[in-house]
C-alpha cells in the first residue's frame, strides 16, 4: 500500500518510527493571516473623514405676551410667531419678529408667563419687519415687508435687550440665594470666630 496517496508529502525512509513529515500543500493558495488589533481605527490616507463637531445651542428667554397663536405653514409644519421689541422705548418704530416651530416653545417653570426656544449657536434665523407704505385714498394702508437673515447670537442679543430688566425670574433669584450662601459659607471658613478673645 503506498501511503503517499493517502497524504500530502514523502515518507521518511530514514525515520523507523514510522513518522510522516509534512509538506505544503501547493494545489491551494495560502493567506497568511494578519493580527488583528482591537481597539484601534485605521483610516485611509486619502479619507475624507473630519472629526465630528460639538453640537452648541443658545436659549432665547421671551414672554408669552410676544408669542402669536400657531400657524400652518406651506411646507406642512406648524410654527409661531415671536415678537422682538424695541429696546428703546421711545422707538416707536413696527417691531422685529421671527417664526419658530411650535413644539420647540417651552413655558418656563421657573418664570411667570415666561418661555424659552432653543436654537443652534452657529445658525441664522430670518427676522421680518412689516410697515406701512402708503394708505389710498380710501384709508387703506399698504404694508410693506422687510427681511433679514441674522445669526442666532445676535438674535439672543436682540431677545436680552428688549427683556424687562426690573424683573427677575425665581430661577435667577435661587441662583443669587446659593451665590450669596456659598460667599458667607467661604468667608467663615476663611475667617474664623474666636469666641475666647471676645470681650463684652
Amino acid at each position: 500500500m503506498d501511503h503517499t496517496d493517502q497524504f500530502t508529502g514523502n515518507i521518511n525512509p530514514n525515520r523507523m518510527s514510522g513518522t510522516i513529515e509534512l509538506e505544503p500543500d501547493n494545489s491551494r493558495p495560502f493567506f497568511k493571516q494578519e493580527k488583528k488589533i482591537l481597539g484601534e481605527i485605521h483610516l485611509d490616507e486619502d479619507s475624507q473623514a473630519e472629526p465630528k463637531k460639538e453640537y452648541k445651542e443658545i436659549t432665547l428667554k421671551f414672554t408669552k405676551g410676544l408669542v402669536g397663536e400657531e400657524f400652518e405653514a406651506k411646507d406642512g409644519n406648524i410654527y409661531r410667531e415671536i415678537k422682538i421689541p424695541n429696546a428703546d422705548k421711545d422707538d416707536k418704530s413696527p417691531w422685529l419678529s421671527f417664526v419658530a416651530p411650535a413644539n420647540k416653545i417651552h413655558e418656563d417653570r421657573f418664570s411667570e408667563n415666561g418661555m424659552w426656544l432653543k436654537l443652534p449657536a452657529e445658525g441664522h434665523t430670518t427676522v421680518k419687519r412689516e410697515f406701512i407704505a402708503y394708505t389710498d385714498s380710501n384709508g387703506k394702508n399698504e404694508y410693506q415687508k422687510e427681511t433679514a437673515s441674522i445669526s442666532n447670537t445676535d438674535l439672543k442679543k436682540l431677545m436680552d435687550e428688549a427683556r424687562p430688566k426690573e424683573r427677575v425670574s425665581l430661577k435667577d433669584k435661587i441662583a443669587q440665594k446659593k451665590e450669596t450662601l456659598a460667599e458667607t459659607i467661604d468667608r467663615r471658613i476663611k475667617n474664623p470666630v474666636n469666641r475666647n478673645n471676645m470681650s463684652l
